[in-house]
């Protein structure tokens, strides 16, 4: 019986290894499987993916030597020129829409015909994404440039290794359920590159609406993964986006838009420069044209995008499937969007189902940060600019942007129940503890949505988590407390850092005079540079003033130039300001009228 035995573990024995070997000889990764790093997969926000402009033919199009990225659209000037031209000097003549509506139609088809889906939910066939279906390993330098514009992700591939990072691209504009369903291949066919049995997903920004149409459409995920680490995650969508489909937009209301929206979306000597023209069109033309251009991008762009429906709130959606999806032809594209809003309701409880089942799961979450002015909703609650708060942080409670919760306010301990933690911000702005995952959940107040990628400090938290299964909570590790303050330092660190280095070494070797005051000055703004980078803990204004200090020196030596501003915007604001003073937000046509009506009161006594 015991020789029964010792042949059959020898068998088994042998077929492990044999298994083994045979596992190792498919995969391509050095480990086979068998290291502590489990493969990570980064799934891109919007427009962080390069999507090309083709032909019918499935070729480039070609803007020179150079491919066209369609993202949003693609807008060449000289045929837009040609459409609008003439529309636009005889309405100008003649005071009144004469062909505007035609030539808008016109150029949102030129602009986003490209990005533009039928009654389906089917793209043009005008696009080819470009996408890398292998680790970063084996992605050529080109590739890897691209990925690195899009996410900077270089530190994660030093630490976590190239053969065990990947990167799921796809079109923003693309169809929800067809993007959903190539992620879940796409981790099969990792975890057979692999050789791993499970996989760690990193999604960010409008990334979080794959990730829930995932965890809904392919609910036996939760067994393929390690960690989900989020980044801005839009969960719930953006209620700018909301908006938008709503139509209740900020620049169709005259006062908003001559004295709010432009600032706030560009720099203010360009937005007083664009309110100036604005107003040689008279009142009626100028906000009827707005309106039908708002029109012509839900009605041709967004109404059949399914992803972008992914990104409307779900407490719009219901009401807005009934207006824009109503008719019969459009039932194929409700079908989709009813699923994916199944998807984005069910989001918190597949989340916590995920964590129930031994992923880990955490979050990062900007606030404090107004939502750009574009829709009504812009400061309704708080947000980091482009995502409401509630969306990316799984439901915690907050004050309004520039406000604090009421004096004496309670956390409320919806999904946190230890008296020991504390989960209201220090500055008494966000209660933490009514987010789905109050104790993985990690702020950055003041942080912007969009200049995420730009702080250094949540690019390491992202990899901390990923990589040392010691930081189990926001009391983990103090370097990385729950409450932070956001802080941009790209610019610091990849050129003006740097620069100054330089510049020292040049004073040092006699290229570059110097006094021996801005020599002191220089380097004490390097140390105070280092110093501050060297920590994750961060201060408000900190990192503005550092990076400040080191310009300052290096324009003291002559490294950089003074910043002279913009030479337009004195002229600008003033022209600008004194019509707005003159005759308030009125065309120029209106002119007559103003002045008629100031000399009637004058006459009345008003």
């Amino acid at each position: 019986m015991k020789k029964v035995i010792s042949i059959v573990l020898t068998i088994a024995l042998v077929f492990s290894v044999c298994a083994a070997v045979a596992n190792a000889a498919t995969t391509k990764t050095a480990c086979g499987g068998e290291c502590e790093n489990y493969p990570t997969i980064v799934i891109p926000g919007i427009g962080q993916s390069n999507v090309w402009l083709t032909d019918e033919n499935g070729e480039y199009v070609l803007d020179g030597d150079e491919r066209i990225n369609c993202f949003p659209g693609y807008f060449p000037v000289m045929p837009i020129v040609r459409i609008a031209l003439v529309p636009v000097l005889f309405s100008l003549l003649l005071q009144r829409n004469i062909g505007l509506n035609k030539a808008v139609d016109k150029i949102v088809e030129l602009g986003f015909g490209m990005n533009m889906s039928d009654n389906t939910g089917k793209d043009s066939g005008l696009i080819k994404v470009e996408k890398y279906p292998y680790s970063l390993a084996e992605c050529s330098d080109y590739e890897k440039d691209q990925i690195y514009n899009n996410v900077p992700i270089q530190g994660l591939a030093e630490i976590v290794g190239a053969d065990h990072l990947y990167y799921y691209a796809y079109n923003s504009f693309g169809n929800n359920i067809a993007i959903v369903d190539e992620l879940y291949q796409f981790i099969q066919q990792v975890k057979e590159e692999t050789g791993h049995d499970k996989v760690n997903l990193v999604p960010i920004s409008l990334g979080g609406t794959i990730a829930n149409g995932l965890l809904e459409y392919y609910p036996e995920v939760h067994k393929e993964l390690n960690k989900v680490v989020y980044i801005v995650p839009a969960l719930d969508g953006s209620t700018i986006v909301g908006d938008v489909y709503k139509k209740d937009l900020t620049f169709l209301d005259k006062e908003q838009l001559y004295h709010t929206f432009l600032e706030r979306l560009m720099e203010e000597s360009q937005a007083k420069l664009i309110e100036v023209a604005l107003r040689l069109f008279p009142d009626e033309v100028l906000m009827g044209f707005l309106d039908y251009t708002a029109d012509a991008l839900i009605n041709k762009v967004l109404v059949n995008c399914t992803n972008m429906w992914a990104l409307v709130p779900s407490k719009d959606y219901p009401a807005l499937a009934n207006t824009l999806l109503s008719s019969p032809e459009k039932a194929e594209i409700r079908r989709q969007t009813d699923r994916y809003y199944s998807a984005q309701i069910n989001s918190d409880a597949n989340i916590q189902k995920l964590v129930d089942n031994g992923v880990k799961v955490f979050n990062i979450v900007d606030y404090d940060f107004p939502l750009y002015d574009i829709g009504n909703s812009w400061n309704d609650g708080n947000a980091d600019g482009v995502i409401h708060l509630d969306s990316t942080s799984m439901g915690a409670y907050a004050a309004k942007v520039g406000e604090t919760l009421p004096a004496g306010y309670v956390q409320q301990g919806t999904n946190c129940s230890n008296p020991e933690h504390n989960h209201i911000s220090p500055d008494n702005v966000v209660d933490a503890s009514t987010g789905t995952l109050p104790d993985t959940t990690f702020y950055f107040d003041g942080q912007g949505h969009e200049g995420t990628g730009r702080n250094d400090v949540i690019m390491s938290l992202a990899i901390a988590l990923l990589k040392d299964d010691s930081i189990e909570d926001v009391y983990s590790d103090p370097n990385y407390p729950q409450f932070n303050v956001g802080r941009e330092t790209k610019s610091l660190r990849r050129s003006d850092l740097p620069n100054a280095k330089k510049a020292l070494e040049k004073i040092e070797n006699g290229e570059i005079s110097a006094t021996a005051e801005q020599k002191a000055n220089l380097e004490k703004a390097i140390e105070n540079a280092e110093a501050m980078l060297s920590r994750t803990v961060c201060v408000a204004g900190e990192a503005e003033k550092v990076e400040a200090d080191i310009e300052s020196a290096l324009i003291a030596i002559g490294v950089y130039g003074p910043d002279e501003g913009d030479p337009t915007f004195g002229f600008a604001y003033g022209l600008n300001n004194f019509i707005d003073k003159v005759w308030g937000t009125n065309g120029f046509s209106e002119l007559p009228f103003v002045i008629f009506s100031k000399i009637i009161g004058l006459f009345l006594g008003k």
